[in-house]
């Protein structure tokens, strides 16, 4: 199948849905003309959501001072939104509505903003969520206090403004400036207040969907009044460092999280007594830290997963594919405003990207957040219809989503136990999987998430033709018998790094439990720079490596340097000779195979991206690997995804333009066309019928290649 530079050049001028516009979609099968279909649910088909900023500081002549009601609906309706999320307070909880519990911010003057929106965005059609933020300004009593922070001002009580009731504790508000986060503790009063503000809304509004921002992102080790004396008992000492945290952090952490996902419990349950969907923002647990509370404990309180997609392509792609994996619709909120800036609208390319990743991934709805709404409730015309183009194009093909479902033959499993106890909190494991995530979208290789906690028994694997432990250090005995048996009846394990080393608990075992499937016995390890034997000779890596004993054949070995160091002082000193240490080693088992790799090669990839570690990830891929679902030659840029519709009959493969710079669209203003694409595969149906939305395609049979 090509895609050649006469017809791509001839589509080009059909519109934005060709590949140098961010995506083509090619579409197999007996029924591959377009159908529109649109499902009954709101949250399983493809929509658009406008989370609506409405920020204005507590003290602002400006707030407020253009405010229309009408107008607002009309620049919200005009954009496409299906959904609109509108704000019940601004940043530091001063209401937008006649609150009885949060004082209402004085330029609304009684007026009910969220009333006033809300009726007329139902009127039109519109579903709507209301938001509030975790965020303070009236009781500095109750903010976080951070480890070694206990005297920083910051903490303490800012002047208050012009109209503040200085004899009433709730009235007491602060002249907090822009961008000036102050956390409440989560274990303060607030958890109470916060409660019974969102009953009070949701019972006067009974909105479509609840949100609560920001209850995410206290990633403090907190020693507040509300904290301590629970941190001096787990720690058993009243001198609270770092270190006594980290000697107890199993029963640290699990209080944390307990402690977190105990209020988004009672939140969600007042909310679905209610009919009214939980929608709390639950950010990207790929790349957040386990002491920001966040957790498995969270999913069953969740109806969406709202997470927000930065300047690296990299978090939407690997972002969807956890939340398909968690069964949870996804929902991708784009910072809509460039860096630095509060209302200047990012570039249209920032936009399709975002777009075309969320597409190729499966992810349902996507949309603009950020600030965006100047304090006086205008909106730039060039950010309203920098918004509308982005959703006109992410709602293109919207009829390849419905009932799609993920072909990948390779899986990446996700443990919430390793990310929970890793180390301290440590992202080791959170680079690993964001290496290991390149690497396979580089390679063009799909593949989907497999979450550890929801694997009952190998028969949950068996689709698979390759599953990666990337340092899946917390495992269960169950998890690794289904790991074994799947191997066993015939399956593919690729083992990193600390894999099986600790129990679900967090609790370390003696040995590797998978030393038998993986073919080593730890003897310790050992950090820093070193080399790996390759075929044309040792190339430098750095990172931990596991000592191990090999019951397997070793495919690699490590290479000792120079202990003298390098010359530049650098990582790569003189290679001097192989030592015992394996690096690769391969193991046969039942019908199955596994290989494992002694060190964090995924981690290196993530920090380094570096080619030559590219290459030997990719070839130990396919030393296992049977052979790669699709063959693409392609730019590494390309996102490669395989979707099927079993109503449809058709398979779907996208392709995603991630351009030059994946990790950071801040350095891009415009989309690099790609042309003279060929995909090569097995055909999925007997004379499937072949064509590409966004441009013409070729496709040829020759023997079982398509």
């Amino acid at each position: 199948m090509n895609l050649t530079r006469r017809t791509f050049l001839k589509s080009a001028s059909l519109g934005p849905a060709c590949l140098g516009a961010a995506n083509l979609s090619l579409v197999f099968g007996a029924q591959s003309e377009r159908k529109e279909a649109p499902m009954k649910d709101w949250l399983k088909r493809r929509g658009r959501i406008y989370w609506y900023d409405q920020y204005a500081l507590n003290e602002q002549d400006a707030a407020f001072a253009k405010y229309d009601p009408d107008r607002i609906t009309e620049e919200l309706v005009a954009t496409g939104a299906d959904i609109i999320v509108l704000y019940a307070a601004n940043q530091f909880s001063i209401a937008y509505y006649p609150s009885t519990i949060w004082p209402q911010h004085p330029n609304l003057r009684g007026q009910d903003y969220v009333g006033d929106l809300l009726s007329r965005l139902r009127a039109r059609g519109k579903k709507v969520v209301t938001y509030i933020n975790w965020l303070e300004s009236r009781h500095p009593e109750w903010n976080t206090i951070p480890l070694g922070a206990e005297n920083d001002p910051d903490h303490k009580e800012m002047p208050l403004v012009s109209w503040a009731d200085p004899a009433d504790p709730d009235k007491r508000v602060q002249r907090v400036p822009g961008g000036r986060w102050r956390f409440p503790c989560i274990n303060s009063p607030r958890r109470r207040q916060v409660l019974a503000v969102a009953r009070e809304i949701v019972e006067r509004y009974k909105p479509d969907g609840f949100h609560l921002d920001m209850f995410h992102a206290n990633g403090a080790l907190c020693v507040c009044p509300y904290c301590r004396p629970e941190v001096e008992r787990i720690c058993g000492t009243k001198e609270i460092t770092r270190q006594a945290v980290a000697a107890h952090w199993r029963e640290y952490i699990d209080w944390k999280c307990q402690r977190s996902a105990s209020l988004i419990a009672e939140l969600t349950a007042m909310l679905h007594e209610r009919g009214i969907l939980a929608c709390h923002n639950a950010a990207f647990p790929l790349h957040l830290p386990s002491i920001y509370g966040v957790g498995e404990e969270w999913m069953p309180h969740l109806d969406v997963y709202v997470s927000e997609i930065f300047a690296n392509l990299y978090m939407p792609s690997t972002t969807v594919r956890l939340q398909r994996a968690l069964g949870l619709p996804s929902w991708e909120l784009l910072t809509s405003t460039a860096p630095y800036y509060a209302h200047l609208s990012v570039p249209a390319a920032w936009w399709r990207m975002s777009a075309a990743t969320c597409k190729a991934n499966g992810g349902e709805v996507l949309g603009p957040c950020g600030v965006g709404a100047f304090p006086d409730t205008t909106s730039s015309k060039r950010l309203l219809d920098t918004v509308k183009q982005g959703f006109d194009f992410f709602m293109q093909d919207a009829d390849l989503a419905e009932g799609a479902v993920s072909l990948a033959k390779v899986g990446m499993v996700f443990s919430w136990a390793t990310r929970k106890y890793f180390k301290d909190g440590a992202m080791n494991w959170s680079e690993e999987i964001d290496g290991w995530a390149r690497l396979l979208i580089g390679e063009h290789l799909p593949f989907d998430f497999i979450v550890a906690e929801k694997v009952a028994s190998a028969s949950d694997l068996s689709r698979y033709d390759l599953i990666i432990l990337p340092n899946t250090a917390n495992m269960s005995d169950a998890f690794c018998s289904a790991i074994t048996e799947y191997v066993r009846g015939g399956g593919r394990v690729l083992g990193i790094g600390e894999t099986s080393f600790f129990d679900e608990k967090g609790l370390k075992r003696t040995d590797f439990a998978l030393k038998d499937l993986l073919g080593v016995s730890s003897k310790g390890s050992f950090e820093g720079n070193f080399a790996i034997e390759r075929p044309g000779g040792p190339e430098p890596a750095t990172g931990i490596l596991q000592q191990v004993a090999a019951s397997a054949k070793v495919v690699a070995r490590h290479v000792a340097v120079d202990p003298a160091g390098s010359v530049s002082g650098t990582r790569d000193p003189l290679p001097i000779k192989p030592t015992e240490w394996p690096v690769v080693v391969a193991n046969t088992v039942g019908k199955g195979q596994a290989v494992y790799i002694a060190f964090d090669v995924g981690r290196m990839y993530s920090l380094q991206n570096l080619p030559h570690i590219a290459s030997f990830m990719a070839d130990v891929v396919d030393s296992i690997l049977p052979t790669r679902q699709i063959a693409v030659k392609a730019p590494r840029s390309i996102e490669v995804t395989v979707f099927e519709q079993q109503a449809a009959q058709r398979m779907i493969i996208h392709l995603a333009d991630h351009t030059q710079s994946p990790t950071d669209m801040t350095r891009i203003t415009e989309i690099i066309p790609v042309h003279d694409i060929e995909v090569t595969m097995r055909p999925p149906f007997p004379n499937p019928k072949v064509s590409c939305r966004g441009s013409e395609v070729s496709s040829s049979v020759d023997g079982d290649r398509l």
